[in-house]
């Protein structure tokens, strides 16, 4: 395959040469990747394993990142992008001889790449701007034939989840014949395979283009009656606050590392409640005013190091600190939760429920533990606080699956290495 730059212009490389035909390079389609993308100027990319980021289609967006060396493949086809009146994306394709195979209508491949760019460009419009995508599977059903014109494809995503989009698809000719269908599935990553977002520890704010720098992860504990009665303590036992540093968190789906001879490992449920604004010595009248979103977090526990710290007086910050020991599920918006205070509190674990509460229950509300925190400590945006576990806390082992869920909120699922 000559090395020249392609020249949409008149289909030939910049070293002069014709383009071969589309038979000659099938190959490239498995093992380089092709930009999806545009919209009405497009900016094309070149990612390793077909891999995308949302950037990628809008002006100004960073499509330079892993730029391949070969020429963008949809610039080799000459497929132009554009909007159409609902702002969906539409693939189109001027039918050249080499896109033709022995029989004079247009090769499967040419088809199928068309469909890939059209479906995989409605997958990432569907996604926040520093989302990746990366076609896993694709089905393409080959309908009808055409010698000369235009393929016209267009692409919908079908359903969309954390990590998985389903989209589906057609190619028409310009009268509107009905050439090819397609459906397919996308990978999904809310930022570069490989890399976690700039500026360390994170949580990323559903439904919003937006990851959120952690800063300090502060913690109540003794904060439900019926819990603190099962660990032994007085009913009158005011609330404790304690830290874990940011190298503790672990995301949704990740896996949990048990720490070598640190003993029972227990499970904790709690609401997170993530700060927004900053402040200190903060009224409880005003306290949710500085309150970005809620989450949900597992307070994972070495409980004989803990007991041993607490007989001796010494610090948690081992038993509650280890690598993995908070567990934080995809933030919610404040504004799409409204009162936190009579939320059901809920923890699986091998779909057996081990612990089911209501906020309603916690002895401080998330107001009163915002003004009793920010009394002594100084709250910033991107501070976590984890408000306390109702009673039924309990061992994991390894290759326990635990699921834990808030009420609006959602959920947040690990497992056990």
């Amino acid at each position: 395959m000559d090395s020249g730059s392609p020249d949409s212009s008149d289909g030939r490389t910049s070293a002069g040469k014709d383009w071969p035909s589309f038979n000659s390079v099938e190959a490239v389609v498995g093992s380089e990747a092709r930009s999806i993308a545009a919209q009405s100027e497009i900016v094309q990319t070149v990612m390793p394993h077909n891999t995308v980021p949302r950037t990628a289609l809008f002006p100004g967006g960073d499509g330079a990142s892993g730029m391949s060396k070969i020429p963008p493949f949809d610039t080799f086809l000459g497929t132009e992008f554009a909007l159409d009146d609902d702002g969906q994306v539409v693939a189109s394709l001027e039918l050249q001889p080499h896109h033709l195979n022995l029989r004079g209508v247009p090769h499967g491949g040419v088809m199928t790449s068309l469909l890939d760019s059209a479906l995989g460009a409605a997958v990432v419009r569907s996604i926040p701007e520093e989302w990746w995508c990366a076609t896993t599977s694709l089905s393409t059903q080959f309908i009808g034939g055409v010698r000369e014109g235009t393929l016209i494809a267009r692409g919908r995503v079908v359903r969309r989840g954390r990590s998985i989009a389903f989209a589906a698809g057609e190619v028409r000719d310009t009268e509107g014949k009905l050439l090819a269908s397609a459906t397919g599935t996308w990978h999904l990553w809310p930022f570069k395979p490989g890399t976690t977002p700039a500026g360390g520890p994170w949580v990323r704010l559903r439904g919003r283009p937006e990851t959120i720098p952690v800063g300090k992860i502060l913690c109540i504990g003794r904060n439900y009656t019926e819990h603190v009665a099962e660990m032994g303590y007085e009913e009158d036992a005011p609330p404790v606050l304690f830290f874990k540093p940011p190298s503790a968190l672990l995301h949704d789906g990740g896996t949990l590392q048990l720490p070598d001879g640190g003993g029972t490992v227990h499970h904790e449920v709690e609401l997170v409640v993530v700060i927004g604004k900053q402040g200190r010595a903060i009224d409880e009248a005003d306290a949710l005013d500085h309150v970005l979103g809620y989450g949900v977090g597992i307070d994972m526990t070495l409980r004989e190091v803990q007991a041993a710290a607490k007989k001796s007086g010494e610090p948690w910050c081992v038993a509650k600190g280890f690598d993995g020991s908070a567990p934080v599920s995809d933030i919610a918006p404040a504004d799409d939760i409204g009162d936190p205070s009579k939320l059901e509190i809920r923890l699986d674990v091998n779909g057996e429920t081990r612990q089911h509460g209501n906020t309603s229950q916690m002895t401080r509300s998330v107001a009163s533990i915002i003004a009793h925190a920010s009394r002594w400590i100084t709250l910033e945006r991107g501070d976590l606080i984890y408000t306390g576990t109702p009673a039924g806390v309990g061992p994991v082992v390894s290759g326990d699956r635990i699921e834990a869920s808030v009420e609006k909120i959602g959920a947040l699922r690990i497992e056990v290495a």
